[in-house]
């Protein structure tokens, strides 16, 4: 967070934020002061040399970058799916399938090899598994 530098008798000392006037001079708008993570004062009505330098220094250096939202997926459990009880569970988990989630990204072929049961069942509880993970 940029603050502004306020001057006082025995040195100086970081300030509560820029002031709207500042921030006009230097050129920044108030959506760009946030992008750049400025301080921005509101109550603040003075206007200083230094302060308005600071800012178009902060203007000019590169933005930080952006932070990404990560997406956070649903663990859908085998159980929750129609079709899956505790049989098919334990088969799919020794297929190495453990949530629903894994099992939309496996191999059927691969699974239905390692668990014993058809690519035509493993095919619909996919189908199910997705409508699961849509939902939530």
């Amino acid at each position: 967070m940029h603050r502004p530098v306020v001057k006082k008798a025995d040195g100086k000392r970081k300030g509560r934020g820029f002031s709207l006037r500042e921030l006009q001079e230097a050129g920044i708008s108030l959506i760009q002061a946030k992008k750049l993570g400025i301080a921005i004062d509101r109550r603040r009505k003075s206007l200083h040399k230094e302060n308005v330098e600071e800012l178009k220094r902060i203007a000019t250096q590169k933005p930080a970058p952006e932070k990404k939202e990560k997406k956070v997926e649903k663990v859908v459990k085998l159980e929750e799916i129609k079709g899956v009880g505790p049989k098919k569970a334990q088969q799919l988990a020794k297929a190495g399938i453990k949530t629903a989630n894994d099992l939309l990204k496996a191999n059927l072929k691969e699974v239905s090899e390692k668990s014993g049961i058809s690519t035509k069942v493993l095919e619909k509880l996919v189908r199910e598994a997705e409508k699961l993970i849509k939902q939530s």
